[in-house]
């Protein structure tokens, strides 16, 4: 097998040298040879320099291909003809399907009819507002302003045991808001757990713990009415432990009630041994409470009998202190003996009993 000759390496060619004169290159012509140098000098600058003649100014000429390009020597260009003949070819196409398919009638225009003349407009008479009669009774404002009850909070408060939940109940029987029979089913309840004295506070202390114990804990809420107000009663507890809940009541109220016992020894502890006495006086002052009524409860016990220098004597000792708290004794304080248990100045005045007394509670809030 015969080998090619290696070409090897020719220390005798001639050195490389640029053709600044060469033409340039653009993408689309066929090269052509430059003109020697000596017909550059005598005929000026070359042909290809000179600006060839567009069909399109503005545009290459490598984009009229066939039209005077560069590569092509001005060859035909066959395009057109196949544009001819698809042209042809369609337009047989289109005879052949307009003469298999017959044309569409086309539509009529519709005739329109002629507008009806309306009626002149009559002048209609304008029907009167008839005023249906309403389902419910008119409303006699009158009458209302007439039956209208004022409406007043009171508050009871004063020391535990003192009696505030008892003659809540009997105001309340009293004044008819809770009935006889009712009453009786509280004594005989209070008989069978031994607190036969207690059936009336049972009126407002709804709650079993309340009952067993017979303290007050939340304040009690019952109403009753006169002949032109109507009251809310609030039984606020005595007990040091639910000041608070004490406190509720008194801010709700319009006028307080502060109950004393007049038995012996129960009201030196609620007055001068640290009881509550003191305490929901300045209290009830504080929460904005303009007018007290005293009620001196338990003048029917063995203790007192209604004796006047006992009611004297609570009086005497109160009244400076109640002065203290911003009470005028004149116009802010009343002071009334009463028997919660018996309903003694409450609402009727006792026969042969505090003779000395004239004044009964009702007749206060009326």
């Amino acid at each position: 097998m015969s080998q090619n000759p290696q070409r090897g390496f020719n220390p005798n060619a001639p050195t490389f040298v640029p053709n600044a004169n060469a033409v340039p290159f653009v993408p689309g012509q066929r090269y052509a040879a430059p003109p020697p140098h000596h017909q550059q000098q005598q005929q000026g600058p070359p042909q290809y320099y000179q600006q060839q003649q567009q069909p399109y100014p503005g545009y290459p000429p490598q984009m009229f291909m066939g039209q005077g390009g560069a590569w092509d020597d001005g060859a035909e260009d066959p395009v057109p003809e196949k544009k001819e003949e698809i042209k042809k070819e369609t337009l047989q196409k289109e005879q052949e399907s307009v003469t298999k398919e017959p044309a569409a009638p086309k539509s009529q225009p519709k005739e329109e009819k002629p507008k009806e003349a309306k009626p002149p407009k009559e002048d209609t008479p304008i029907e009167e507002h008839v005023v249906k009669p309403s389902k419910f009774p008119p409303v006699n404002v009158e009458e209302m302003e007439r039956t209208h009850k004022e409406h007043l909070n009171i508050v009871f408060i004063g020391h535990v045991d003192a009696g505030k939940s008892t003659i809540g109940g009997q105001l309340m029987y009293l004044t008819g808001m809770v009935d006889k029979r009712t009453l009786e089913k509280y004594e005989r309840e209070a008989k069978e757990k031994g607190r036969e004295s207690w059936y009336l506070s049972w009126a407002l202390d709804t709650n079993e713990e309340e009952r067993e114990k017979g303290k007050t804990v939340e304040v009690g809420r019952a109403y009753f009415e006169t002949e032109k107000k109507h009251f809310t009663i609030l039984d606020a507890p005595g007990h040091k432990s639910f000041v608070p809940n004490m406190i509720t009541g008194a801010t709700q109220a319009d006028l307080a009630v502060l109950v004393i016992s007049a038995r012996r020894g129960e009201f030196e502890t609620g007055f001068d041994r640290g009881g509550q006495t003191r305490e929901h006086a300045m209290l009830v002052k504080t929460a904005g409470v303009k007018h007290l009524i005293i009620l001196v409860n338990k003048m029917d016990d063995p203790t007192v009998k209604y004796d006047e220098a006992r009611y004297i004597e609570i009086q005497e000792k109160l009244t400076p202190f109640l002065r203290k708290c911003g009470f005028n004794p004149k116009t802010d304080l009343t002071y009334i003996p009463c028997s919660g248990l018996t309903g003694a100045f409450i609402k009727d005045r006792p026969e042969g009993d505090a003779l000395w007394y004239t004044e009964i509670l009702v007749d206060l809030f009326a």
